[in-house]
């Protein structure tokens, strides 16, 4: 008999929850939801880079990621222009204050979030933890 309290999506929903739980606690002060947060870290990592390929490395929907980045840019927090290549498309890149609030704040955060989701796995387990999942979402796509 199928026990859903022991499925795979079950664990990873109620996993989901608690790890967006925490960084909602870690991020509150900043008003950032965590695909925003992603975006900031990728831009941070990757200035000034295609929207297009801001969605591929996000793996967020690129009609979900212009919302995204629009709201983001209202804040302050990235600008956006016309590509040089092609006009019809946009690149992204972190504004003065996305930088800074990153460098000064989020990335401190961000460990946090880490540390508190992952203090009862040892470095061991946190790093297959990791490739089970990066291989269970290279499946998926």
């Amino acid at each position: 008999m199928f026990d859903i309290e022991q499925s795979v999506v079950f664990v990873l929903s109620k996993a989901t929850q608690r790890i967006w739980a925490v960084f909602r606690d870690e991020f509150q002060d900043y008003a950032l939801t965590p695909p925003q947060y992603i975006l900031i870290a990728l831009l941070w990592k990757a200035d000034n880079i295609s929207q297009a390929e801001l969605a591929k490395r996000s793996r967020i929907d690129r009609s979900t990621l212009g919302g995204i980045v629009e709201r983001m840019e209202r804040i302050g927090l990235v600008e956006r222009e016309p590509s040089a290549e092609d006009p019809r498309a946009n690149r992204v890149r972190l504004s003065e204050k996305g930088r800074a609030l990153f460098e000064e704040e989020l990335s401190q955060a961000a460990y946090r979030v880490r540390r508190r989701i992952t203090e009862k796995l040892t470095p061991g387990e946190y790093k297959q933890l990791k490739q089970l999942l990066n291989k269970l979402v290279a499946g998926v796509y």
